[in-house]
């Protein structure tokens, strides 16, 4: 939208006019402009959507294999290298997915005291802001967010 209110852009077909989305939850945007959401709270899925600056749809991947892995996403944020952490309530784990879709790795688990988790963002410093709802809290965590090259 811009400051007045006005739509700029609706992502919502595909090439072939199919939805993209069935119940677009939570977006945000990796370092290639690519728009990424995640799709329904339980079971979900991660779309990522590559769009050109005109506007045209040109490219969406869902991971569905992964996400049945994923029992209920609360969160997602982007890091500097382009990947995708989802935070997994129903799991109580971070999931660590590529800027293509893929999984690397868990970074954080319940061995890690990780228990129910929600909001999660990145900062400047690449440090991890998670909303850890069990504990009714917000950490401030210094993990290893490994690249996917």
């Amino acid at each position: 939208m811009t400051t007045e209110g006005h739509i700029k852009q609706t992502i919502q077909k595909d090439k072939q006019h199919q939805s993209l989305y069935n119940d677009p939850l939570y977006v945000v945007e990796n370092i290639n402009e690519d728009v990424v959401v995640v799709d329904g709270c339980s079971p979900c899925a991660i779309v990522l959507t590559r769009v050109e600056s005109t506007g045209i749809h040109i490219q969406d991947s869902s991971q569905s294999s992964h996400c049945e892995s994923i029992a209920s996403c609360y969160g997602i944020a982007c890091d500097n290298v382009g990947c995708i952490l989802v935070s997994d309530w129903g799991s109580h784990r971070i999931h660590q997915i590529d800027m293509d879709g893929k999984f690397i790795q868990f970074i954080l688990t319940q061995q890690h005291g990780i228990q129910s988790p929600l909001g999660l963002s990145i900062d400047n410093k690449s440090q991890l802001w998670l909303c850890n709802n069990d504990g009714k809290e917000v950490n401030n965590l210094q993990v290893q967010i490994m690249n996917s090259d």
